[in-house]
């Protein structure tokens, strides 16, 4: 420790405030709130025993400024501000690990809110509701939403457009809609709907049914059965939602449970989004380089979290549930602050390692969810590269994690040799359209994305699965009797035994005349979804040639999650191309559709205004200004989507 930092150590004052600690060159490294600032700033220093990465942050350290507030709550918004200015390399950066998904009741100039999915939040643009862990939950949500409450689905625009021709749009046609835009119903009997799509998002069915039943029992007694009926249907269908819900709790509390999986440096966080007793969604988010020790790092991903969420307007829960306890301080200081900004009396609950372990606490069940999931993303994100946990350092035998899973499937696959190359094949196509395959490729235990290849079928545009098969594996052994591409280990097609015996029919053919050496032939495999039932309950199923009955994997589940996560790339890359070509096709076909609009048009649309989306948005004036485009063909083309 230098002079000048001793110095400065000894006249710390004892008032609350927020610290900023300095290398030798100058630079802020980490910034810290407290209390107390003197006795948290010792406690760096102090000759207890502390953590490897507290000790890392201790030896950098050459000068700490300090800034005094008034109170925690300043020093709170002082921490946040700061960290935001300058970034210091051992706070940690909190960025979402992707964009989720919310749904949004948009306020209207018309007065009748529209529900829509956005990833964005505007203030002042209406409510948000979620996040929810999928796109395709989210749409489904909002059709049911749909089909339930009859709200509009349109835009503003389309809105006026059918209010002026007193013709209500496909969605009234197929009941989706009550259609407001031509009177149909009135402003008051749509909030009152609105106000029923608000419940149902915040989680509160059991409320909502208690007042449809309540207006269900008024209209019966007033003999206006057909209505009756109309809310029946509705409650009965509210009903079916939240039986697809997954419940956690008994009661309909509010909780977020936030679990952890740190390893090397780095850490995988889960926050599992639970309202009104039943999980709704959930965040997440992968940080590198992490130098705090666990207590610390939780202490700032909270205040930062949750900092964000008050910000953008986002619903603060009743209950924290953590996995280890943090400082005592920086918890209150956290609940002092969103208590001031949202009213809101949080608890924060930890609950420990042996609490959640033998049950003893009534939260163990979600907080092993939550550390299960965090696990889980942990492992995806690193493909296992990290050291596990659960294998230490060296693995077993000091063997690595990548070594022993090889190990493993080369003795229950009866393999001659441990694989070093495992690749997979899938198949996608919609009733043989666009049919396309793909490869996927674990090279030494790890995902090799330049060994990555995408094949678009030549021989079928009718559905036929094995055919298809058939044509991608004979080109890829062809490559292989040609000298192009060597043959891996194992060769593992997805969809079970008739795709298999697909497999095993091209590797004969090319065995038998005599283009491939049969010790040159890769052992062969097939993966299929399993019944979450049997002895493999949980995971997929694994076929071998000449055997009746699916591999037992026993208890070394982790090596038969390695060619599901192998098979689920294949899948993921060959959905991609399909969708690439799928949409090129029917955007080609979309704007070719029109009147006027050749090839050269169509190549002029796109390298002036860059895509499909942009041209939909486009006015006349700015498709007039197309190099080859007159006033009629850009009037057409602004007709063709906006009046249709």
């Amino acid at each position: 420790m230098n002079e000048d930092l001793s110095v400065r150590l000894a006249n710390i004052p004892q008032f609350p405030g927020v610290y900023l600690m300095k290398n030798a060159a100058g630079d802020i490294i980490y910034i810290g709130k407290a209390k107390n600032l003197k006795k948290r700033i010792l406690q760096y220093f102090s000759n207890k025993k502390t953590s490897i990465k507290t000790e890392h942050l201790v030896a950098k350290i050459y000068d700490i400024e300090t800034i005094i507030s008034r109170n925690e709550l300043d020093a709170f918004l002082l921490e946040n501000n700061l960290i935001k200015q300058y970034k210091p390399k051992y706070n940690i950066s909190l960025k979402d690990d992707k964009s989720y998904p919310y749904i949004r009741i948009a306020e209207s100039k018309t007065g009748f809110p529209y529900i829509i999915k956005t990833r964005t939040f505007k203030k002042g643009g209406g409510e948000y509701f979620g996040p929810y862990s999928s796109s395709l939950a989210v749409m489904q949500t909002i059709k049911t939403i749909n089909k339930v409450f009859k709200t509009r689905a349109c835009t503003d625009n389309k809105f006026n457009s059918c209010a002026v021709k007193k013709r209500p749009c496909l969605y009234y046609q197929i009941n989706r809609c009550a259609a407001p835009c031509c009177g149909y119903i009135g402003v008051e009997s749509y909030k009152k709907s609105v106000e029923g799509i608000r419940l149902l998002l915040n989680g509160k069915n059991r409320q909502l049914l208690r007042e449809l039943k309540r207006s269900m029992d008024r209209l019966t007694r007033e003999l206006n059965f057909e209505a009756a009926i109309k809310i029946r249907d509705k409650i009965n269908a509210i009903t079916a939602i939240g039986e697809k819900q997954v419940a956690v709790l008994k009661n309909e509390k509010d909780m977020d449970a936030i679990g952890v999986y740190p390893v090397e440096g780095k850490i995988d966080v889960v926050v599992i989004i639970i309202r009104g007793g039943k999980v709704v969604g959930t965040k997440n988010f992968f940080l590198k380089n992490i130098y705090l020790d666990d207590s610390e790092m939780l202490s700032a991903f909270l205040n930062q979290y949750y900092s964000k969420n008050l910000e953008i307007g986002e619903k603060i829960p009743d209950e924290i549930l953590i996995p280890v306890n943090i400082d005592t301080d920086d918890k209150n200081s956290l609940l002092t602050y969103i208590r001031q900004f949202s009213s809101k009396n949080v608890k924060i609950l930890s609950v420990s390692a042996i609490q959640f372990s033998e049950k003893k606490n009534k939260y163990g069940d979600i907080m092993a969810m939550a550390l299960e999931n965090a696990k889980k993303n942990f492992l995806e994100k690193t493909d296992g590269s990290a050291r596990s946990l659960d294998l230490g350092a060296e693995g077993m035998n000091g063997k690595s994690r990548e070594e022993k899973l090889s190990g493993i499937l080369k003795d229950i696959l009866h393999l001659g040799k441990i694989p070093k190359i495992i690749e997979c094949f899938d198949i996608s196509n919609i009733s043989g359209t666009y049919a396309v395959a793909s490869k996927s490729v674990l090279n030494n235990g790890k995902m090799d994305t330049s060994l990555y290849r995408k094949y678009r079928i030549k021989s079928k545009n009718t559905p036929d699965d094995y055919a298809m098969m058939y044509e991608v594996l004979y080109r890829r052994f062809n490559n292989a009797a040609s000298g192009k591409d060597p043959l891996p280990d194992v060769v593992m097609v997805d969809g079970g035994k008739g795709q298999l015996n697909v497999l095993a029919r091209v590797s004969r053919e090319f065995k038998g005349k005599g283009l491939i050496d049969p010790k040159d032939m890769p052992a062969l495999i097939a993966i299929a979804k399993a019944k979450d039932s049997g002895k493999n309950a949980g995971t997929d199923n694994i076929y071998l040639p000449n055997r009746k009955n699916e591999v037992n994997f026993g208890k070394n589940k982790e090596a038969i999650f390695l060619l599901m996560r192998l098979r689920d790339e294949a899948h993921r890359f060959a959905v991609s191309y399909f969708s690439k070509l799928k949409r090129k096709s029917i955007v080609s076909s979309e704007l070719l559709n029109i009147e006027g609009i050749g090839k050269e048009i169509y190549k002029n649309l796109m390298d002036s205004l860059g895509s499909v989306e942009d041209v939909k948005k486009a006015s006349i004036t700015q498709l007039s200004s197309v190099k080859g485009l007159n006033k009629t063909v850009a009037k057409n083309i602004y007709d063709y989507f906006h009046n249709n």
